[in-house]
């Protein structure tokens, strides 16, 4: 069976990164320590980039408008040390000084606060992965490299993650025999109440908070699926990790078993190359884009 959905063109962001791809490595988050600052204990920037090793970034300030202020300077070792502490309720954000890494989520005052960047060569192969996977007609690929990239894109370039997130979507909902998995045009595509159902019940077979919605465990669920036939079985309470209290339950119900839906017009996504570059890039991945158009002669 081959799939129809739309692919991404490769190089959303890069006209070259087959030949410069970085390996993936998919990199632990970090979160930054919840204990709020001691006293007059020193306030602690730690920035470090996917694969290891700090990396120099400007730490702004966002204001609960979401308004950014110079805060501090950390250097390539990755770490800034402050003799002061930060006010609880402050919020930062670190914003690499080079184009090879993306910018990350806000970070909380505490006595250490830290930042995990994600590299965008990585994140470019999740997409080229997601590309070639659509193309072949692998939903389960698909659904899961689409989203890991929007998981990675959303702070620093939020418009390309939702046309990721709703790949991801459509990917998904097919792989679990969802007819119309979004609804909507134009980037405004939400999903709908018939997927979110199918979705919720995965959760259950599968061990998930059942939230409706196609967040990590859920890809890393679906992706384990297995083809059986024409048919995709959804095993029930596959590798949950840790096991909810009814984990006997669970584990005793029936595998969900559901036909993948080929494409449709009404649930078509429609996105090219021109309309993806057309959204406006962050600095860094605008010059990620020079570079390697340049290292490529082109």
């Amino acid at each position: 069976m081959r799939n129809t959905l739309v692919p991404l063109a490769l190089c959303m962001m890069l006209a070259s990164c087959e030949k410069h791809a970085a390996t993936v490595v998919e990199a632990p988050s970090v979160e930054s320590a919840t204990a709020p600052p001691a006293g007059d204990s020193p306030l602690l920037f730690r920035v470090m980039r996917e694969g290891g090793g700090g990396i120099d970034a400007t730490i702004n300030q966002v204001s609960p408008k979401g308004e950014l202020s110079f805060y501090a300077t950390v250097p390539g070792t990755g770490e800034k040390a402050l003799d002061k502490p930060c006010d609880t309720g402050q919020r930062f954000q670190a914003e690499p000084k080079v184009a090879a890494f993306l910018r990350g989520p806000t970070q909380e005052c505490a006595a250490r606060v830290e930042f995990m960047l994600y590299s965008t060569q990585a994140t470019l192969q999740f997409i080229r992965r997601g590309d070639d996977a659509s193309a072949g007609g692998d939903l389960l690929v698909a659904q899961s490299n689409y989203g890991t990239a929007a998981d990675r894109l959303q702070y620093a370039e939020p418009e390309k993650a939702q046309r990721l997130r709703v790949l991801s979507t459509v990917a998904a909902g097919r792989a679990l025999g969802v007819t119309h998995p979004v609804q909507g045009a134009g980037g405004a595509e939400q999903p709908t109440a018939e997927f979110e159902d199918r979705v919720r019940l995965f959760q259950k077979q599968n061990g998930i908070q059942q939230t409706g919605e196609l967040d990590g465990r859920t890809r890393e669920s679906i992706g384990r699926m297995k083809l059986r036939g024409n048919d995709v079985v959804v095993p029930p309470a596959a590798n949950t990790g840790g096991l909810p209290a009814n984990a006997a339950a669970v584990a005793a119900a029936p595998a969900l078993v559901v036909t993948p839906q080929a494409a449709t017009s009404a649930i078509e996504v429609r996105m090219n190359t021109t309309q993806m570059l057309a959204i406006p890039a962050s600095p860094q991945t605008a010059a990620l884009i020079h570079a390697n158009r340049a290292k490529a002669g082109h």
